[in-house]
C-alpha cells in the first residue's frame, strides 16, 4: 500500500511537492506539528555523517525523473542543482577508486578538447572486458590540486551529475546522493525537513485511497 502511494505522490504531486520546498513551505508544517527531522536532528546528522567513512548513499526529498520522460520530469533535479553548492574538495577526484566509466561521447570530447589521438587517453584507462567499457583510473589523471578539474568543460558526464546517484532500491521515486561528498552531506542535512512535505503529501493519498477516491 505505501509503495503504491509513493507512486502515486510521484505521478501526481511531483509540480507542487518542489514548489512548496523552494519557496520555504515546508516551515510552516514543520511549526504546526513535531517532525523527526527537529526532534532526532543530531541522531540524524550522525547517520548522515557515516558517509565520511563508509560507502552509502541517501535518499534525498526530491523527485526523481521518469526515464519515460526525462526532460519533462526534471523538476527534482532542478532544485537540487539550484541549491546545491560543491566545494570545489575534489574529494570524488583524487580518492583512489575503482575508476570511473566513460562512454564513446565521453572519450571523443575528452579527445578533441585536449587534442589527443584516443590511443593517449586509453593509456590513463584500464579496460572491462565484461562491460566492454573503459574506466579513467583515480586518482584521477586529469585532477590538479592547485587548478582543481583541468578538463572541466569536457568532463565525463559521469562527473557533470555528481553527487547524484541512482534512487535507492527502497526509495525509487526519490533522488539520491553519494554521502562520501561533504556538500551532498550538507545538503541533505539543510533538507532534512522537506520530507515533511513527502509525509503530508503521503497521508492525504493514504486517506484519499481508504475513501475509495480515484487517482
Amino acid at each position: 500500500m505505501l509503495a503504491e502511494t509513493k507512486r502515486l505522490c510521484h505521478a501526481s504531486c511531483a509540480e507542487g511537492c518542489v514548489e512548496m520546498k523552494r519557496a520555504g513551505l515546508h516551515l510552516k508544517l514543520l511549526e504546526m506539528r513535531p517532525h523527526w527531522s527537529v526532534l532526532k536532528r543530531e541522531e540524524q546528522e550522525k547517520t548522515i555523517d557515516r558517509g565520511e567513512t563508509e560507502p552509502f548513499d541517501i535518499a534525498i526529498p526530491l523527485p526523481a525523473k521518469d526515464r519515460r520522460d526525462p526532460a519533462g520530469t526534471s523538476r527534482g533535479a532542478d532544485l537540487f542543482w539550484e541549491r546545491f553548492r560543491c566545494t570545489g574538495c575534489g574529494l570524488c577526484c583524487k580518492t583512489p577508486g575503482a575508476g570511473l566509466y566513460l562512454d564513446r561521447e565521453d572519450t571523443e570530447r575528452i579527445c578533441r578538447h585536449l587534442g589527443w589521438p584516443m590511443k593517449r587517453l586509453e593509456a590513463l584507462c584500464s579496460y572491462d572486458r565484461q562491460l566492454k567499457a573503459w574506466a579513467l583510473r583515480q586518482p584521477c589523471p586529469f585532477y590538479e590540486p592547485e587548478e582543481g578539474c583541468t578538463i572541466y568543460p569536457a568532463r565525463p558526464k559521469t562527473c557533470t551529475r555528481y553527487p547524484l546517484h541512482p534512487p535507492l532500491r527502497e526509495m525509487p521515486y526519490h533522488l539520491a546522493v553519494d554521502a562520501f561528498c561533504p556538500a551532498a552531506r550538507e545538503f541533505v542535512k539543510e533538507t532534512l525537513g522537506w520530507w515533511i512535505v513527502c509525509e503530508a503529501n503521503w497521508a492525504r493519498i493514504l486517506r484519499d485511497m481508504d475513501e475509495g477516491r480515484k487517482f
